[in-house]
């Protein structure tokens, strides 16, 4: 428990509330997440935490939303350190900080690809998020098309659901332990990370050998 409480320090009733959530997700004994454990948790009676979450669902999305405005940071931050004329490159840094942001936050990357009570997708408060994303990976694949990099008939919106499925299935196996490392990977992130820079390259080589197909 003092892990349990040096966390709590320093945390509002929200914070708290999220945190708790989060061990009880993580917690294969646990049966919820629902209001009575987590406030049992926090040692607060219960109609304290409806005052800031009315009922189960509303305190599940808040700890998703709370988990994808850290992903959308870590994909930003890693984006901007590319050179904005390389739209491939940035392309490639949003795919690895998802990855990175997976491995760093397994329980929250579980709750939002897997969790039996939540579909982030279907959630309004979570969707615009996934949009968000969406939206980046198209813009940045229109402009690696514009730039030469792609055929100018390429269908965009497949090539942004088959990068997502990849980059979801990637994360889910390194997170459950299933990915096996290569020769030249120390570890299964440098594993995971590889992988994407394949699939990435894989997607311009294509386009650069039918164009090369073509001119002959």
């Amino acid at each position: 428990m003092s892990k349990h409480n040096d966390i709590m320090k320093g945390l509002g009733l929200h914070g708290q509330a999220v945190v708790a959530t989060l061990e009880i997700i993580v917690d294969p004994d646990g049966r919820g997440p629902d209001l009575p454990d987590v406030a049992r948790r926090i040692g607060i009676p219960v109609d304290d935490l409806r005052r800031i979450f009315p009922d189960d669902r509303s305190l599940l999305i808040a700890v998703a939303e709370q988990a994808l405005v850290r992903l959308m940071d870590s994909c930003t931050k890693a984006v901007v350190k590319v050179n904005p004329d390389d739209a491939v490159g940035q392309f490639l840094a949003l795919g690895k900080a998802y990855i990175r942001w997976a491995v760093d936050h397994r329980v929250q990357f579980r709750l939002i690809s897997g969790h039996p009570a939540l579909d982030a997708a279907r959630e309004p408060e979570l969707r615009r998020y996934l949009d968000s994303v969406i939206d980046l990976m198209t813009r940045m694949l229109e402009r690696a098309r514009d730039a030469g990099h792609l055929r100018q008939d390429e269908n965009i919106p497949l090539l942004v659901l088959s990068s997502r499925a990849f980059a979801v299935g990637l994360a889910q196996m390194i997170v459950e332990g299933r990915l096996e490392t290569q020769p030249n990977a120390c570890t299964p992130l440098e594993a995971a990370e590889q992988a994407m820079a394949d699939f990435v390259t894989r997607i311009a080589r294509a386009t650069t050998r039918r164009k090369r197909r073509g001119r002959g």
